[in-house]
């Protein structure tokens, strides 16, 4: 029960810091004094006849807990396949019904681990780069968030008697 409750509070945590930090960077953002770089754009002032038209580019630099938010979900993802399967030799039993056939490989097992990994970190990366940038900081707390419940959990059932 400690454990759960340390879980949660570290993804409360790292949710509540998250998405203050992705806010400020867009502020930080929006009222930069001269956005670097510029470009001219000169084939829609051929066509139009007109003065060529300047395109300003904004720096995307993303806040410093995105890539921790990533390494923690790869750190996460891997403490699950790692006591999934420890538990699963001690006898213990998959409780996602959705993965209990995988786990009976544990190459396919990790396969899938790494794969929702990898769709987690791509799916917050694309929200990044359409200008969701609190989106992609909140899927990847939710994410962790999450991840950190299982792990607590399988940490509770490495930890307890073997029957």
């Amino acid at each position: 029960m400690g454990r759960t409750l340390l879980a949660l509070s570290l993804s409360i945590a790292v949710s509540v810091v998250a998405v203050p930090a992705c806010a400020a960077d867009n502020v930080a953002a929006d009222t930069a004094a001269e956005p670097s770089p510029t470009a001219t754009v000169g084939s829609i002032a051929s066509i139009t006849g007109g003065a060529p038209a300047t395109t300003k580019w904004l720096p995307l630099s993303r806040p410093r807990v995105l890539p921790a938010l990533y390494a923690g979900s790869a750190g996460l993802q891997a403490f699950d396949a790692y006591s999934t399967l420890k538990g699963l030799s001690r006898g213990a039993t998959e409780a996602n019904p959705l993965m209990a056939g995988a786990t009976g490989n544990p190459g396919v097992f990790i396969g899938i681990k790494a794969g929702v990994t990898a769709a987690s970190i791509l799916a917050a990366e694309q929200m990044w780069r359409n200008h969701h940038r609190v989106a992609a900081v909140a899927l990847m707390a939710a994410s962790n968030s999450f991840m950190a419940f299982v792990a607590a959990h399988n940490a509770a059932v490495l930890s307890a008697p073997q029957r």
